[in-house]
C-alpha cells in the first residue's frame, strides 16, 4: 500500500513549501479551546478510509509514536506505517513541519506550515508564500486557506461530529508581480477532541473510520 499521510498537505499536489510564510488574516477572532483539534497523545491511533477517483478504497492507520523537539519546539510524531509526520499546536495555531527534501533537480527547504487556526471565524483567510528550487530555478507559489464553515455538525462514516471546522486550501503561482490561481487543492474538516476527520477533493476522499485517544 502506498504511503498516505494525513491529508493536510497541499504540497503533495502542486507546490513544494518552505518556511517563508507571510500570513494574511482577518483580525476578528472567535474564542475556542486552544489545541483541542490536535489530540495527538502518545499511543493514540486514527484509522482512515482512502477512496480514489475510480472508487477504489483502502485503509491506513496513523499512530502517534512519540514526541520530539525540532528547533526548540515540541511536535507529535504520527506514522502511517511508512512515513513520519510532525504536528504541533501553539495556542490554537496548528503547524505541520516538513523536513528537508533533496532530489535530483529538486530542493525543499524545511519549515512549518500553518494549516489551521481554531479561533478564526467563518470567512477568515490566511496564506503561505511558498518556494521550491526546481532544476536550479526558484519557483514561488501561494497556499491560501479559507475558513468556510465552523461550529457545524458533520457525519463521517456514520458518526456525527460537532463543532467541526472546514478549511478550503487553494493554490496559486506567482510570476513576477502577477498571481495566477491554480485551483482548489482540497477541503479539510477537523473536530475537537478528535482532530482531522475528512478530506474532500476532486480526485479522492479521506474519511475517519475509527480512533482511539490514549
Amino acid at each position: 500500500m502506498p504511503s498516505k499521510l494525513l491529508s493536510l498537505l497541499g504540497a503533495l499536489s502542486v507546490i513544494a513549501i518552505c518556511a517563508c510564510r507571510k500570513e494574511k488574516s482577518l483580525e476578528a477572532l472567535n474564542i475556542a479551546t486552544p489545541c483541542s483539534y490536535a489530540p495527538y497523545t502518545i499511543g493514540s491511533s486514527f484509522t482512515y478510509q482512502y477512496v480514489n477517483s475510480l472508487g477504489d478504497a483502502s485503509q491506513y492507520t496513523l499512530r502517534v509514536r512519540k514526541d520530539t523537539s525540532i528547533e526548540g519546539r515540541s511536535y507529535s510524531i504520527l506514522n502511517d506505517g511508512y512515513n513520519d509526520q510532525f504536528i504541533r499546536c501553539d495556542n490554537g495555531n496548528y503547524f505541520l513541519y516538513e523536513p528537508a527534501l533533496s532530489l535530483p533537480d529538486y530542493e525543499l527547504t524545511p519549515g512549518d506550515r500553518l494549516f489551521l487556526r481554531d479561533s478564526y471565524p467563518t470567512g477568515s483567510t490566511w496564506s503561505d508564500t511558498v518556494l521550491a528550487t526546481v532544476a536550479g530555478v526558484k519557483q514561488f507559489g501561494l497556499l491560501q486557506y479559507h475558513v468556510i464553515e465552523r461550529d457545524v455538525s458533520k457525519k463521517v462514516m456514520g458518526r456525527t461530529y460537532n463543532d467541526v471546522i472546514a478549511i478550503r486550501q487553494d493554490a496559486a503561482i506567482i510570476v513576477g508581480e502577477t498571481t495566477y490561481p491554480a485551483g482548489t487543492i482540497a477541503t479539510y474538516y477537523y473536530a475537537p477532541g478528535v482532530g482531522y476527520i475528512e478530506t474532500a477533493s476532486a480526485t479522492d476522499t479521506v474519511r475517519l473510520v475509527d480512533y482511539r485517544i490514549r
